[in-house]
C-alpha cells in the first residue's frame, strides 16, 4: 500500500511519497521542464484562475489526467489575457515511474493543441525553477502600420493607421534602458505582508525597434523581470512618440515622475508575445 502526501506551494509543486511496504524502494521525484508556445486569444491569461480558462489551468488539468496526481506548474512569465508566448518555460514535479517524456509531449499537443503546444520537454535538477532560475526574459511587440486591417494578423498585431517614426521611438527608448523605478509604466501591486510597498525597480538591458517586411514593426525588450503591464505601457508611450504626440525627451520625464497617470495608454494585448527566457 502506498500513502501519497502532497504539498502545493506558491512556486510549484512539492510531492513526497512514503512507502509503507518494507521491501519496496521509494520512487524518486523528477522535475520536468516544458518549452511552451500558445495563442493567448482564447485564454484569460497564463496563471490559473478559478472560473476562467487559462493556459496553466489547461496544462494542469491534462497533466493530472495523464500522471494520475495533482500537478501545480510554475511559469517563467505570467502573461495577461490575450497575450501570446513562443518561449514560455514551465516546470512541475512528478514521480519518475509515471514519466514518459516524448509520450507526454505528444499527449499534451494532441489534447491542448493547436492553441497550446509543447515545443520541447526535458528533465532537470529539482533545484531548477522556471520562474526563479530565469536570468532574463525577452518580449516582442508587433505593430501593423498598413492603411487597412489584415484579417490574418489582427490577433497578433496592433493595427495603427497613423504614420509612425521608428527613429523617434528608438531614440526615446534609450531613456528606458538601465535600472529605474518603473512606477510610471506599471500597475501598482498590493503591498507586501508587512505593509510596505512592493518595489517596481527593474533593469531593462535591451530595447530596440525594427521594421520587418511589409508594414510590420517590432519592438524587442529584454529584462531580468518585468512588472505588471510594463511592456504594454512602455510600447504605448513610445508609439505616442512615434506618432508625434510626445517629444522624444518626454519619456525620461515620464519615467522620473513615478506616476502611472504620466505615461501613455496601454498598447493592446494581442501584439505582445513572450518570445524567450534565458537561464
Amino acid at each position: 500500500m502506498l500513502l501519497t502526501l502532497r504539498y502545493l506551494g506558491e512556486s510549484g509543486s512539492k510531492l513526497a511519497r512514503v512507502q509503507i511496504e518494507l521491501n519496496e524502494e521509494p520512487v524518486p521525484l523528477q522535475r520536468v521542464r516544458l518549452l511552451v508556445a500558445y495563442d493567448g486569444s482564447a485564454f484569460s491569461g497564463f496563471a490559473r484562475n478559478l472560473g476562467v480558462t487559462t493556459v496553466a489551468g489547461e496544462l494542469e488539468t491534462h497533466l493530472k489526467r495523464v500522471l494520475k496526481h495533482e500537478v501545480v506548474i510554475t511559469g517563467a512569465g505570467r502573461t495577461d489575457k490575450g497575450v501570446h508566448a513562443w518561449g514560455q518555460v514551465v516546470t512541475f514535479d512528478t514521480f519518475a515511474d509515471r514519466l514518459q517524456p516524448e509520450r507526454l509531449q505528444r499527449s499534451i499537443n494532441s489534447v491542448c493543441g493547436p492553441a497550446i503546444a509543447v515545443r520541447a520537454i526535458d528533465l532537470v535538477d529539482t533545484d531548477f525553477d522556471a520562474r526563479f532560475s530565469a536570468k532574463w526574459r525577452r518580449y516582442r511587440y508587433t505593430i501593423l502600420t498598413a492603411a487597412t486591417p489584415n484579417p490574418f494578423l489582427y490577433r497578433y498585431a496592433w493595427h495603427v493607421t497613423d504614420p509612425i517614426s521608428v527613429d523617434a521611438m528608438d531614440e526615446a527608448g534609450h531613456a528606458i534602458l538601465g535600472e529605474h523605478d518603473f512606477s510610471s509604466f506599471c500597475r501598482r501591486p498590493p503591498d507586501r505582508h508587512d505593509g510596505t510597498p512592493a518595489s517596481l525597480v527593474r533593469e531593462v538591458t535591451g530595447l530596440r525597434w525594427e521594421r520587418l517586411e511589409g508594414d510590420l514593426l517590432r519592438c524587442e525588450i529584454t529584462a531580468r523581470a518585468f512588472c505588471h503591464q510594463m511592456v504594454r505601457s512602455i510600447v504605448g508611450t513610445l508609439v505616442d512618440v512615434g506618432r508625434g504626440r510626445l517629444a522624444t525627451d518626454q519619456v525620461a520625464t515620464i519615467l522620473a515622475a513615478r506616476d502611472r497617470n504620466a505615461a501613455g495608454d496601454l498598447a493592446p494585448p494581442q501584439g505582445l508575445c513572450l518570445h524567450e527566457v534565458g537561464y
